[in-house]
């Protein structure tokens, strides 16, 4: 079980890489045709959310978001 988890933790990882390279291309690509980020998040607050992960990386964003619940 510990080998098949690890692996899936492996995998993951490997798919959240990938994600991000995507996201930051199309990032990229949106840009070049005058998009904002403002623009992006209005579209499509999911994407805009996995852009600033890629961008930040997720443990980042994941600290600003527990930091943000801790203040409520």
């Amino acid at each position: 079980m510990a080998g098949r988890i690890a692996a899936t933790a492996e995998l993951c990882r490997a798919v959240d890489k990938a994600l991000d390279a995507l996201v930051v291309r199309i990032a990229a690509e949106a840009a070049e045709e005058g998009w904002t980020s403002g623009r992006m998040r209005d579209t499509s607050a999911d994407y805009h959310d996995r852009l600033q992960q890629a961008l930040v990386g997720p443990r980042r964003v994941a600290d600003a978001r527990l930091q943000a619940q801790a203040q409520r």
